[in-house]
Parts: C-alpha cells; sequence; structure tokens
C-alpha cells in the first residue's frame, strides 16, 4: 500500500516538473526575447499560436551602414578602368591639333554643318572645285567633331581622308597635324602598331623639315606608344634621352612639363611609383613656376594614385585633395570622378565611414552624368 502510494506521489511530482518547465519555456519565449529572439527585433509573440513552423523566426540583424558601404565600394571597384579610359579620351580632345587655315575656316564656315550628310556635301564640294587644303581642313576640323561625340572610328576615317588628300602636296606642315592627330586617334583605339608607323612618319617628317619642337612632341607620343608594346626602355629613352634635351634647348617649358607626366604614366604603368613620383614632382615644381595651371590638376591626381598604389594612405589622401580643389576649380569632371573614387577607398580603409559615403554619393553622381 505505501509503495503504491509511493509511486502515485513520484508521478504527480513528474507531471508537475514538466507543466513547470512548459511554463517557464512560454514565460522565457514571451519575455526573454534573448532566447527565441537573440537580435532583438521581436516587438510581438503569441503564446497561445498553434501554427506550422518554430514559435519564433530568427533574422539576422539588419546590416549595418558600415556593411553596407563596404559591399558598395566592393561594386564599383572593377569600374575604374573605364574612368581612367575617361582621362586617356580627355587627353584625347586637348591634344587635337589643327592645321595652319583653322582661322580661316572658322570665318568662312562657322557655324559647321549639323548633320554628316551636310559635312560630306560641304567637303566634296570642295574637293571638286580643287581646294585640297580646304577640304583636308574641314576633314580636320570634322573629325575633333566625331571624336567629341566619342565616333573614334568615324574620326580615323576623316583623318586618314584628310591625309590621303594633302601628304603628297606642298601643305607638308598640315599633313604633319593630320598625322599627328590620327596617331593619337589610333593610340586610344589601342591599334599600337598603326599608331607607330605614323607616329614615326610624323617624327621623320619633322626631322626633314627641321621643326624642333615636333620632333619633342612626336618623341613623347612614340615613347607612350613603345610603353604600351612594354617596351618600356625605349619608352623612357625616348622622353629622357631624346626629348626632353630639345624642351631645354628650345626652353619650352610647357612642353617640358607634358613631357615629365608623360614619362611618369609610363612608370606607374610599369607600378613604379618611387620613380613615377619624382618625375611629377620635377613636372608640379616647372608647371608652378611657370604658371602652367591646367596640368597642375592632373599632376596632383597621379601623385595621390602612386601614394594610394604604395599604400602611403595619409599622404594620399592629402595630394588627392589638393587635386579635387584644383580639378573643383576647372569642373574637371573625368577628373573629379576618379578623385572621388580614390578618396572614398581611403576613406573606407581609415573607417572614415560618413566620409566615405559623402564621396560615393559624388561619385555615383558623376558617374551618371559621365558615363
Amino acid at each position: 500500500m505505501e509503495k503504491a502510494i509511493s509511486r502515485m506521489f513520484n508521478k504527480v511530482r513528474v507531471l508537475l516538473a514538466i507543466v513547470l518547465i512548459i511554463s517557464l519555456k512560454g514565460v522565457k519565449a514571451q519575455s526573454g526575447s534573448e532566447v527565441l529572439d537573440p537580435a532583438g527585433f521581436v516587438t510581438k509573440y503569441n503564446p497561445n499560436f498553434k501554427g506550422i513552423g518554430p514559435e519564433v523566426y530568427n533574422l539576422p540583424a539588419p546590416r549595418t551602414k558600415e556593411e553596407v558601404l563596404v559591399d558598395s565600394y566592393k561594386e564599383k571597384n572593377s569600374f575604374y578602368d573605364s574612368i581612367a579610359r575617361q582621362l586617356d579620351y580627355q587627353n584625347l580632345i586637348e591634344e587635337f591639333q589643327q592645321t595652319s587655315n583653322s582661322s580661316y575656316l572658322i570665318q568662312q564656315f562657322q557655324p559647321f554643318p549639323n548633320s554628316a550628310e551636310k559635312w560630306m556635301d560641304l567637303i566634296n564640294s570642295l574637293k571638286r572645285n580643287n581646294n585640297t587644303r580646304l577640304a583636308a581642313g574641314l576633314l580636320n576640323v570634322y573629325a575633333l567633331e566625331a571624336t567629341k561625340q566619342n565616333d573614334i572610328k568615324k574620326s580615323i576615317a576623316l583623318l586618314a581622308e584628310a591625309l590621303g588628300l594633302i601628304q603628297n602636296t606642298e601643305f607638308k606642315a598640315d599633313a604633319s597635324i593630320v598625322q599627328f592627330n590620327l596617331a593619337n586617334a589610333h593610340l586610344y583605339q589601342r591599334s599600337f602598331s598603326d599608331a607607330d608607323a605614323l607616329q614615326e612618319q610624323y617624327l621623320q617628317k619633322a626631322i626633314d623639315s627641321k621643326r624642333i619642337t615636333d620632333q619633342a612632341n612626336s618623341l613623347v607620343q612614340a615613347g607612350l606608344i613603345r610603353a604600351h608594346q612594354k617596351e618600356y626602355k625605349a619608352a623612357e629613352n625616348s622622353i629622357i634621352r631624346r626629348a626632353i634635351p630639345i624642351y631645354n634647348k628650345t626652353k619650352d617649358f610647357s612642353g617640358k612639363t607634358k613631357a615629365w607626366i608623360q614619362l611618369a604614366k609610363i612608370y606607374q604603368l610599369q607600378n613604379k611609383h618611387t620613380e613615377a613620383q619624382w618625375f611629377l614632382i620635377q613636372a608640379r615644381d616647372l608647371a608652378n613656376s611657370k604658371n602652367f595651371k591646367m596640368d597642375l590638376p592632373e599632376i596632383e591626381y597621379m601623385l595621390g594614385y602612386s601614394k594610394f598604389m604604395q599604400q602611403n594612405y595619409r599622404v594620399a589622401k592629402l595630394e588627392l585633395e589638393k587635386a579635387k580643389t584644383l580639378a573643383d576649380g576647372e569642373n574637371n569632371k573625368a577628373l573629379q570622378l576618379a578623385i572621388h573614387d580614390k578618396l572614398g577607398e581611403i576613406d573606407m580603409i581609415m573607417g572614415n565611414y560618413e566620409s566615405a559615403e559623402a564621396h560615393l554619393s559624388e561619385y555615383w553622381k558623376l558617374r551618371k552624368e559621365l558615363f
């Protein structure tokens, strides 16, 4: 009898223990969010719900601002090559040369035709009347317009036609100018063999006619072409040993400044950033002393870029902020885009997330405008 009563009490104790455990579980689920909701985002919980599934779905916490920024910066990294390409495109337009009769062409034909058909009607009428020099000059002007519309293939075709008209005439200086523009267009299109051949022809004509400054300019461009073909030593020597002495002799300080910049680009292509910075500092000092303000934004950006590649982020930030001030003053949007791209990356590395977010906002605004 006593054993039966004892067994009954044991069963009661077990049942009470089970009820207590279930009750405590419900209380914890309802009031202790750290158990069923470790992230702490459940604001309503019904302990009486008997539906299908777990009592509480444990969702991950929302991503932090820093995590979102990290992903945003990762997504845009692959676009930097397009920004560099845009800077090359800008240089192509800036270096485009006009023929010797450009002032006359503006006086006689401006406003220029506003359609391809009208352009060619005008040019063909001049060709029929044997106005070869005017036709070639207008083809050169039209090629610049095509370049500004980012139609480089059309520009190359127009320049080739212009060169065909005058390369065997007495207008040798104009033929050389067209040839120079055509070589640069091929360089931009990465048609290196065509660019090389044209630049060599341009150089030889400059030597034959004793146009010393044109010789130096051609040697600088030839050096850049060699660098893209990975003939780095020949590229460096073309500028250091051949072009720079000519600029020194003629006291062409503007040409010398641009030559230092191109030489720095050649070293950057080789990932030799210490050498690149040395020549950029020479270019900056000369540009400052001669008040060549147009060259300074690119110089400061390139200095900042080299410091960035060397992971000297503090100095890189200072250089890029100088470049930003100068680029803002010129409203140079392609350069502004490149600067915001790198400043934002530096701020991410240094943990300056608010500044990085601001640079990312400017980056996207400029990128949408340019691309």
